[in-house]
């Protein structure tokens, strides 16, 4: 698994992550001591208390690295809820998990109208340049691809890595690491537009194919869009994705159904590229 997209409380992340963060850059201690006060999830406390007892004045790095990230991808990627002793973390779910350059050419299909996908070296080239300068406005493609947005009040690639990749600038409001997130408003957005994005990528492919119709579109967008629990076999498969047509069509169905859940159950979506992955540079 190369990355993972979860949905998050979106409340919890407001209140709780984004200032916990924020804070932690300057007075690491004083962000910990503050934190403890609002958790009533133990191995969270746990590894609080475990970081206070070494802690020395001053930012990130008067905390052990070890517990710091345990605690980071706590927070950031279980879901949390609120219980008669704080905030704990609640029922678990299947995340999405898939290869990171999967995931990133299925995405920039859907958000970019000019991705060349049926073009293998083109796509790769453009995959490449958008892991280390993702563009905004590129929706799911650029939450994968770990661009930032709101604009963090702390540089996320200092909160942890996994990649080495990240850059912070305040100036121009842009920042990108190798974990990110968007906030409920935004996925709501996002399950809006995707009929239309969809459709958009259909009609694309059927006019690369030159083809009066295509046999399977309403099946196909009915399982993207949750209203057929299974694709289609396909009689005409998609030129652009040639004969690997069915499991790409499955993967972007296993996407959108991620924000759909999400979008309905009004969360965000938090997206972490695992240290496993690997990305030809």
């Amino acid at each position: 698994m190369d990355v993972v997209l979860r949905p998050i409380n979106d409340r919890f992340f407001h209140e709780q992550v984004l200032p916990f963060l924020a804070r932690a850059m300057g007075d690491a201690t004083g962000a910990l001591e503050s934190l403890l006060e609002t958790l009533g999830d133990g191995q969270a406390r746990m590894l609080c208390e475990r970081m206070l007892a070494t802690a020395v004045p001053g930012g990130l790095g008067s905390v052990d690295t070890d517990p710091w990230s345990d605690l980071v991808d706590r927070l950031a990627f279980l879901p949390w809820k609120e219980g008669p002793a704080g905030w704990e973390v609640g029922t678990q779910h299947a995340g999405y998990a898939d290869a990171w350059d999967e995931a990133l050419h299925l995405s920039l299909m859907l958000e970019e109208p000019h991705y060349p996908y049926w073009d293998s070296k083109g796509a790769r080239e453009v995959r490449d340049g958008f892991r280390f300068r993702p563009l905004a406005d590129m929706g799911l493609a650029s939450l994968l691809a770990g661009h930032w947005d709101p604009f963090p009040e702390f540089p996320p690639d200092r909160v942890f890595v996994t990649q080495g990749r990240g850059e912070y600038f305040p100036t121009e409001r842009f920042a990108f690491a190798d974990w990110a997130w968007r906030p409920a408003r935004a996925v709501a957005h996002w399950q809006v537009n995707l009929p239309r994005k969809l459709e958009r990528l259909i009609a694309r492919e059927q006019e690369r194919m030159k083809l009066p119709s295509l046999p399977e579109k309403d099946e196909v967008l009915g399982y993207w869009l949750g209203k057929l629990p299974q694709p289609p076999p396909l009689t005409v498969a998609f030129s652009g994705l040639g004969p690997r047509a069915a499991s790409w069509i499955r993967e972007l169905g296993a996407l959108t159904t991620h924000i759909r859940q999400a979008a309905m159950a009004k969360q965000g979506l938090a997206a972490l590229v695992t240290k496993g992955s690997t990305v030809r540079i």
